[in-house]
């Protein structure tokens, strides 16, 4: 879901006909931004009276009928002038809110932004360049869901915080200056590319200015520049586009370790990209807004290819957490659990025991039985305060924070970055305050907390550090909790390394390799994840070195996959009372990899993941007040393999393509899910294979009905149709298979059904097999 937002411009209210502050705002990029993200407010504000100690503000009416604020603290010297961003998340409902500009209970000056909410999945791409008509064929584009829209933007618009780019599918810089990039702003660009992003980058004659600020993230090393006298090689790359023998003007350079040239022509590279974690960067040495290129009819299919596709994410990478499991996860710690049975057993005991026999005998030793009128009672008092005490002090006495944290790591970046939940317990009924660092964001959790501060109020003010989160009000033997986004450089001290190696011949790709664990912590219950499967490890005690070696399979729908399958395999017990730790463990995997159809997607890469406990934590605290805390971190770090080709034919597997699909986040359904235009699936090659001509293709489609009840149809790059292939009951043989397999081997295939008729598409695999 997408918001374009209707941003006033330069819009300033006064609280005071004689103020001398003023503010301004602009939210989201170029006007857009989508629930369930941040968004990014640019503020600027104008002092020209005497010194002020101000807090800014954004504030908005949440669901809850509170008012949700995020603000920041300044210091507006007389005479300034400050430029920042505030992020806030933004409710589905949202409609307007206002930036206001407050000393005390004194507003000095407010403005209000008006927001509207567009219901379609749009892709945006952002274009920053001196000649946006250039780049107008980005409007036309149909992306595999929903529309496609293009944002403006100017290199101070770029948010400097990763969180707040994440409404962008795809940014373009041609033309511009990206040397004007900050520091923060250029950490958040290399952020979001790992995360997923997309960054396009053109060459030519002003390369130099375009890479300024943005060398270091290009495939290429750029030395200079170069005539070619002709752009052949594209045009023939772009399936069914116009022929272009005119040359031009590129940038040329040495193509750097990790990159993967597209287009060359005559050994020259044209196109090179990069892989960085789970997005890509392309280096397009042309200018497209010289000809020939210009009037080019070739472009709308390029981009599509390139930066329409969307980039694939496992699925704990989505950033939906499963509510149920989380809040289960975050309460299992001892103070909340109950005591023991023999505890129990031996405390009713102990009481019978008293009150009965031993009080009788004493009291009838003193000859005075009628004082049990009297001393049962007091007996009772006496046992029922010992309770209450004896379980206020197995609660504890200072408050407890349990910590737990989701970080995904790749191989060549400097952060990580991290998702967490800290649930605050208190032994009393009081409030506290809590702060974060490194910068990192705090919102409530609405599966547990929908009123923290009160009244369904929600304030975190930003310092130099992070954010701090003041008056959290907590009940006696109650739990508060918050959701934490940011990212971390500490967990690169978390490392591997490895010597993976994918092998491709003419049989199911393998892989393998050995993984070495060079950080100082054990890493619990390694595990390598692949498409085809979770394979334990084990414990990894640091320099330990483990062997590794997988088939990649094909399989989209097989136990090995399925979430049950997969936390059993750690052979965990979520119900041993004694085994706190691993019931924590068991909740939190469940709720990060929690899907419709309970299947734990990785789409596609090698990832190694582990814990590692009470040695790094989410960077929230509390302020001012000691307290105890439990720390469980999960972490995900993204492999990337080598690759060894043998000689002879290649098989490729659809195990070693990534997908993007209509339904999210599967490739597998049931006639319940489909329209009538049933759904859509684009494949394309993780690993950066080269061939020539194409052997064969085929199809594996499972189902619970016969093959004459499913619709398959292919793209047919070469006239850009749908065909319809006939499916057979086991493996299906494309006829003329080369006119499917597009740019870079790209695959694209349409599955339905007959509506009156039940079926469900249990797997959907295929196998190519190629010439180099």
């Amino acid at each position: 879901m997408t918001l374009a937002l209707l941003i006033p411009a330069n819009i300033a209210a006064t609280a005071q006909a004689q103020s001398t502050i003023t503010v301004t705002a602009q939210a989201g990029l170029g006007g857009f931004c989508k629930t369930g993200n941040w968004l990014p407010v640019r503020v600027t504000v104008n002092n020209t009276g005497a010194d002020v100690n101000a807090r800014v503000q954004s504030s908005f009416k949440n669901s809850g009928d509170g008012t949700t604020t995020e603000g920041m603290d300044v210091s507006l010297p007389s005479t300034s002038r400050k430029e920042f961003f505030l992020y806030i998340r933004p409710e589905s409902f949202m409609r307007t809110f206002s930036v206001s500009v407050t000393e005390g209970n004194k507003v000095l000056a407010t403005t209000n932004l008006n927001i509207n909410c567009l219901s379609d999945p749009t892709t945006l791409f952002g274009v920053i360049t001196d000649s946006p008509s250039t780049f107008s064929v980005l409007n036309s584009i149909r992306p595999l869901t929903g529309a496609a829209k293009t944002a403006q933007l100017k290199i101070d618009d770029l948010p400097d915080h990763a969180s707040g780019w994440g409404m962008l599918d795809a940014l373009i810089i041609s033309n511009a200056d990206s040397g004007t990039l900050t520091v923060r702003q250029r950490q958040a660009l290399e952020l979001w590319i790992a995360n997923g992003g997309k960054l396009f980058v053109t060459g030519g004659l002003e390369w130099q200015t375009t890479t300024a600020g943005i060398s270091d993230l290009l495939p290429l090393q750029i030395n200079g520049t170069k005539n070619i006298t002709s752009l052949s090689a594209l045009s023939d790359y772009t399936i069914g586009s116009t022929a272009l023998e005119a040359g031009t003007l590129i940038a040329s350079g040495k193509v750097l370790a990790g990159s993967n040239v597209l287009v060359q022509q005559n050994g020259t590279p044209l196109l090179v990209e990069k892989p960085v974690g789970f997005g890509k960067v392309y280096f397009f040495a042309a200018d497209p807004s010289l000809k020939p290129l210009s009037d080019w009819d070739g472009f709308e299919n390029f981009y599509l290819h390139l930066i329409g596709f969307k980039s694939p994410k496992p699925l704990w990478a989505s950033g939906r957490w499963d509510t149920y499991y989380a809040d289960t996860a975050l309460s299992t710690l001892p103070e909340l659990s109950l005591p023991s049975f023999i505890y129990v057993c031996c405390w009713l005991g102990l009481y019978i025991a008293v009150i009965g026999p031993l009080n009788y005998f004493i009291l009838r030793r003193i000859k005075r039985p009628e004082l049990a009128w009297v001393t049962i009672p007091v007996l009772v008092i006496v046992f029922t305060s010992l309770a209450y005490f004896s379980g206020y002090l197995y609660r504890g006495t200072r408050p407890i924070l349990n910590r737990i944290m989701l970080a995904q790591t790749w191989e060549g970046v400097e952060q990580s970055q991290v998702t967490g939940m800290v649930g605050l317990y208190s032994p009393t009924r009081t409030t506290y305050d809590l702060k974060s660092g490194d910068d990192f964001l705090l919102m409530p959790y609405l599966g547990t907390s929908p009123s923290l501060q009160g009244g369904n109020d929600w304030l975190a003010v930003k310092n130099d550090a992070g954010y701090t989160v003041p008056d959290v009000r907590v009940e006696i033997g109650g739990m508060q909790s918050i959701s934490a986004e940011g990212s971390l450089p500490t967990l690169q001290t978390l490392t591997v390394q490895h010597d993976l190696v994918v092998n491709l011949s003419n049989r199911l790709p393998k892989l393998s390799g050995k993984i070495t664990n060079t950080s100082s912590y054990t890493l619990r219950d390694a595990t390598l994840v692949t498409p085809s499967g979770w394979t334990l490890i084990g414990d990894i005690a640091p320099n330990e070195t483990r062997k590794v070696s997988s088939t990649l399979a094909n399989s989209s729908n097989t136990s090995l996959t399925n979430q049950y399958t997969i936390l059993n395999s750690f052979g965990w017990d979520p119900y041993a009372e004694n085994n706190i730790p691993e019931q924590r463990r068991y909740a939190f995997l469940q709720a990060v990899t929690t899907s419709t159809y309970g299947y734990v997607n990785v789409n596609t890469g090698v990832y190694l993941m582990g814990w590692v406990d009470n040695e790094i934590s989410v960077p929230v605290d509390l302020q001012g007040q000691e307290s105890n805390s439990t720390d469980t971190l999960l972490f995900f770090q993204k492999l990337n393999p080598g690759l060894q080709v043998e000689p002879g034919n290649l098989m490729l597997s659809s195990s070693i393509y990534s997908w993007e699909s209509t339904l999210g986040d599967s490739i597998t359904s049931s006639y319940y899910n489909l329209s009538a235009e049933g759904y859509t699936i684009r494949f394309q090659p993780s690993l950066p294979v080269h061939f020539s001509k194409v052997d064969s293709l085929q199809l594996n489609i499972g189902t619970n009905t016969t093959p004459d009840k499913i619709i398959l149809k292919l793209w047919d790059h070469e006239t850009g149709a749908w065909i319809q292939v006939d499916l057979q009951s086991f493996n299906t043989k494309v006829p003329n298979a080369a006119r499917f397999v597009g740019m870079d081997g790209e695959i694209r295939m349409n599955i339905t059904g007959n509506q009156n008729d039940y079926f469900e598409i249990t797997a959907v695999d295929f196998t190519l097999m190629v010439q180099p």
